[in-house]
């Protein structure tokens, strides 16, 4: 279980950086309108919610690597992880979050160019994400 949420933490922390350097050019960028500030606000949501996956899973697997030492005086008894099931869901939902707004911002990136790159990035973008939604179904919750 600490390997799963290894991987998700590493998962998370990259898109979380690529959405970060994508929000870096946007900010950049010199021409206002409605394309970009939408570009942005969906880039903001989607490092907020993966740099929150990745932090909660690193810390889930942190917590979970201290094995209970009976000569400290911890016993198994202290360690109730009754509440892990649910921070995972939780952070599983803040990662799907995250990885629909990466979506969204991919598809509206084309749109700060021409109409022409705006048709198909947001089509590859919804195919993209259709596919990743296939697969991420069977892993998590």
């Amino acid at each position: 279980m600490i390997e799963l949420y290894g991987q998700l933490t590493s998962v998370s922390a990259v898109l979380a950086g690529f959405a970060i350097t994508f929000l870096a050019l946007l900010l950049g960028h010199r021409e206002r309108n409605k394309c970009l500030s939408a570009s942005v606000a969906v880039t903001v949501v989607a490092a907020a919610s993966l740099l929150v996956s990745a932090l909660g899973w690193s810390l889930i697997a942190s917590l979970l690597t201290q094995v209970p030492d009976p000569q400290a005086g911890t016993t198994a008894q202290e360690f109730d992880l009754s509440w892990l099931a649910s921070a995972h869901r939780i952070l599983s939902y803040a990662f799907l979050c995250g990885l629909v707004s990466l979506f969204a911002m991919l598809g509206l990136s084309g749109w700060l160019r021409n109409r022409a790159l705006g048709i198909f990035s947001t089509a590859v973008s919804v195919g993209a994400a259709l596919t990743v939604w296939q697969v991420l179904q069977h892993v998590i919750d």
